[in-house]
């Protein structure tokens, strides 16, 4: 048998490069993003809706006229503007409610950027490991697409049999099947970059991604990290911050607060001038809020205690994953960088020691082990993004 047609079968094992083109990939779809801005305007919103309850109220105009029910007695009118003040007081609590909230919110915006940088490093590994089969794969349909030219032209020779060409096809339909899967994974996954990008092309991007991993450090990853460089957790205890000073806005409520006015009375040819007092008496109306304003400072200060110890939880999963993982990768990469074993399948085919049926079973062995290392490959990556998410 001659198949010097049918070249080895060549062996993919991507290489790590730098960084650098996959960060800047990643900040031009960051860039392009629009999740920031809104998160942004959200969060100004909030802060306005607490600094408008801290200006003071509309001042009050009143006027009133009063007829004389006799022909001896003159029309009465009056005049009388005033302004309502709470007390002084519930203004400095309220711009320190804002000052909380607005710190809380940057926090927020923070780890929102955050949870953004790591969905777009995610789907960059996706994108590189649908790279990284689809080139295998075309490799493997260009090869079966010989191999079926060869037993065809075998067959009509008679140097072949019409059993080992039909196989050829089966084969060849299998390998297609399975790139024309591969590419409609990629071109869901190149949607939601878009998507990610803003709407933009990405198709320089996904160029420049490569079909390498880039080379991610694990070092100096700790509790203390998290506690240092996560925002939200910043946010949660800068809550806490924000939920006590609405306390104290919602204590300072209860005192009452007060009018100032002027009043200008005309009594037919008299005239009176004069000011006036008042007082709002709120102290039945604030017992509920200042009690769930107390109860959102306590609700936010176990929520911050949650998010650190979920945080170093799934660190430290990541961190035991990636040892296993490593182990797996180390032991596959001996076998699968060895392509003395589909050679010595080629020459035992061309030799007539096995059929092509058994040679194919035989291929296919080896290229599933080829699958599962890139898959190892692409769960070491996706776990080191995770644990990447501060640097």
């Amino acid at each position: 048998m001659n198949l010097r047609l049918l070249p080895l079968f060549l062996t993919l094992i991507p290489t790590a490069v730098t960084a650098t083109s996959f960060d800047e990939a990643l900040q031009e779809v960051m860039s392009n993003n629009l999740t920031a801005r809104i998160e942004s305007s959200r969060g100004q919103a909030q802060i306005e809706n607490i600094l408008g309850e801290n200006t003071l109220e509309a001042p009050e105009v009143e006027f009133v006229h009063m007829f004389g029910t006799t022909a001896d007695t003159n029309d009465k009118w009056t005049l009388s503007v005033s302004q309502s003040f709470d007390w002084p007081g519930v203004y400095a609590a309220r711009r320190e409610a804002a000052r909380t909230a607005r710190t809380a919110s940057q926090y927020l915006m923070e780890s929102t950027l955050l949870d953004l940088r790591q969905e777009i490093k995610s789907l960059f590994i996706d994108i590189i490991y649908n790279t990284q089969l689809i080139e295998m794969q075309t490799g493997l349909v260009d090869r079966m697409n010989q191999m079926e030219e060869y037993y065809r032209k075998a067959a009509d020779a008679g140097s072949e049999t019409r059993l080992d060409y039909n196989k050829t096809v089966i084969e060849r339909i299998a390998v297609h099947r399975e790139l024309h899967s591969l590419e409609t994974q990629r071109e869901s996954l190149i949607a939601s970059l878009k998507a990610l990008n803003g709407g933009k092309d990405v198709t320089s991007i996904i160029k420049d991604l490569g079909a390498a991993y880039p080379i991610v450090s694990t070092a100096d990853i700790s509790a203390e990290i998290i506690k240092e460089r996560d925002p939200q957790y910043a946010a949660a205890k800068a809550a806490v911050e924000a939920a006590k000073s609405m306390v104290k806005v919602e204590k300072r409520s209860r005192i009452p607060g007060f009018s100032i006015g002027y009043e200008h009375e005309t009594d037919g040819d008299e005239r009176f001038d004069g000011f006036s007092i008042g007082l709002t008496l709120p102290v039945w109306g604030r017992k509920h809020q200042i009690k769930a304003s107390t109860l959102e400072a306590e609700a936010s200060l176990m929520d911050a205690e949650m998010t650190l110890a979920r945080r170093v939880a799934e660190m430290n999963g990541d961190l035991n994953q990636l040892k296993t993982l490593r182990h797996i990768i180390d032991e596959y990469e001996p076998v699968i960088n060895d392509q003395s074993n589909l050679s010595l399948l080629r020459k035992a085919l061309e030799a007539g020691q096995i059929d092509f049926l058994t040679y194919i079973q035989e291929v296919n062995y080896f290229l599933a082990a080829r699958r599962d290392y890139l898959d190892t490959l692409y769960q070491y990556n996706q776990a080191l993004v995770r644990l990447s998410r501060y640097q």
